[in-house]
Order: structure tokens, then sequence, then C-alpha cells
């Protein structure tokens, strides 16, 4: 999650906000898997009788240590540093080029652009295309963002800057696991979840470069426009993504954006 690098330019507090990052992140994976071997799902869809006490017990306690987790983790960072949990809109005109931008900075610290936005359109995308819970590891869309700064300085078109971050995104594997998805988003499952929520979210942010009022149409309908529009290339994007085919990824990306 971070490197050495430039360390005595940091701040103590830049340093501390990572390590709680990273802690924060492994705390959740813990929790998440608790709840999973305890059959919290099962239990909150209604069906007591097939879960034990003790499980249910334990679903219960990982729930609220979740929720105290996630409180204390947006109170700290509102003190803080509340730059870091500003989500920006995809709407927001120049917002491709300000995370393409990000990529060059070498910083120990949460970029608030490139990680905010891909965080939280990661949860948007999952939440509309699949049932909770999901888990969603922060700290490895900053490792993305960091394995693309040797490179960063290469001019190349918009389209062949996107299909890097895909590929890097896909990759590293923030989506570490998703919820069931429904019979009406089978074209979802097509593919590996990274895949699937990180293409809608580069799409997307392809779509609305030039920024779009949001009064036309909200944020959670956006990606759900860009999901319906890519699900059918989806096993396309999966291929090039796996050969690391760049060109191939930016022509079918490049290919998609002229459909809009």
């Amino acid at each position: 999650m971070t490197t050495a690098s430039r360390a005595e330019t940091v701040p103590l507090a830049a340093h501390a906000t990572c390590a709680a990052a990273g802690v924060r992140d492994g705390l959740r994976a813990a929790q998440y898997y608790i709840r999973d071997l305890a059959n919290a799902d099962r239990f909150g869809k209604g069906e007591p009788d097939r879960v034990p006490f003790l499980s249910r017990v334990v679903a219960r306690g990982a729930r609220m240590v979740d929720g105290l987790m996630s409180c204390g983790a947006d109170l700290s960072i509102s003190l803080f540093l509340p730059s870091w949990r500003k989500l920006p809109s995809p709407f927001t005109p120049g917002l491709m080029h300000a995370v393409a931008g990000d990529i060059r900075s070498d910083s120990l610290t949460h970029n608030p652009t490139f990680n905010a936005y891909f965080y939280r359109a990661a949860i948007h995308v999952a939440g509309r295309y699949s049932a909770p819970p999901w888990l969603i590891l922060e700290h490895r869309v900053d490792a993305a963002r960091r394995s693309l700064a040797p490179r960063a300085n290469e001019v190349v078109p918009e389209s062949v800057t996107m299909a890097r971050i895909l590929i890097a995104l896909v990759e590293q594997g923030p989506v570490a696991r998703i919820g069931a998805v429904s019979e009406k988003n089978r074209f979802f499952a097509q593919v590996e979840p990274n895949v699937a929520v990180f293409s809608i979210a580069c799409v997307a942010l392809l779509f609305a470069e030039d920024g779009k009022p949001t009064e036309a149409i909200n944020e959670d309908e956006f990606f759900t426009v860009t999901g319906a529009l890519i699900g059918p290339r989806l096993p396309a994007i999966a291929r090039f993504i796996e050969q690391r085919d760049e060109t191939g990824l930016a022509s079918e990306l490049a290919d998609i954006k002229s459909m809009y």
C-alpha cells in the first residue's frame, strides 16, 4: 500500500492515515469472512431456523463491529483529512484528466481523486448489480495507482490511459467479493467481478468526460446505463485484460465511447 519514497517530506499524519487505511481494510476483510462463516447472509434473508444460535450471535456481533468501524473511520476522516473521503462525481468536467494526472503523484497518502472515484464507483456498481454484502478494499485501488506511476509521463490517447488504468485495477483486485447477481443482471456475472465493476467505472468516466447536468440523470442511473451498454462486450474486455493487450482494449473502449 505504501512505499518508502519521499518519506522525509511526508508528515507523520500522512503515514498514520495510510496505516489506518490498511488496518481498516484488514479488519473489514476479517469481519466479512466471520459473517460469511457464521451464515450471516442466510440469517439476514429470514431463515433463522437453519442457522445455529451461536452463528446468529457471531453474525450480529460482526455487523455491530462493522458499523462501529465504519462510523469511526468516517468521523476520523472528516476531522483529520476531509479530502480523502471527498467523492468526486463522474459528471465533474475534466475529471478523467484529473484522475489520469493523479497517477503521477508519488505520494504516501491515498490520492483523493483517483482513489475516491474508483472506490466510490466500485461500491455504487456492486450495489446496483449484486446483493450485499460486498468486500471492496480501498488500499488496493491505491496499489493500482502506484503500479501505473512509472509510465505516467508517456503521452498516449485517452483510451490507452483508461485501458492501462482498467488493467491495473483488475490485476490488483480491489473487489474481493460480491453477493449474488440477479437473473436480470446475469450479464454482470459473465466475467470476474473486478472486470465488470471497473469496466463500468472506466467507461462511465469516458462517457462523462465533458460533464453532464446531474439533474438529467443521477450517478446510480448513469452507472446502470453504462452497464447496459457495455454488458454484451464484457467478455471481449475480459480477454483483452487477461492478455494485457492495451492496444486492443483501448480500441474496444474507444469504440464503446463512440456509441454513446
